[in-house]
């Protein structure tokens, strides 16, 4: 029984390291690379953290050029 509980365990760690490693391998290849374009949405630029305060700046101008 103890043997069956060890060859589980060491199945059990495979398979854990197999997605960890998926799961590293998934990340490195669909991560921004520099020189990559980042289109951002100006109509959420004002109210979204997320967007640098340049590019907020940027629409800002885009925006007051076209009124």
């Amino acid at each position: 029984m103890s043997r069956l509980n060890n060859t589980r365990g060491l199945i059990e760690l495979l398979l854990l390291a197999v997605v960890i490693i998926v799961a590293i391998v998934f990340m490195i290849s669909y991560a921004p690379r520099k020189g990559d374009v980042v289109v951002y949405n100006c109509s959420l630029a004002e109210i979204s953290p997320d967007i640098p305060l340049e590019v907020k700046e940027k629409c800002r101008k885009l925006r007051a050029e076209k009124l």
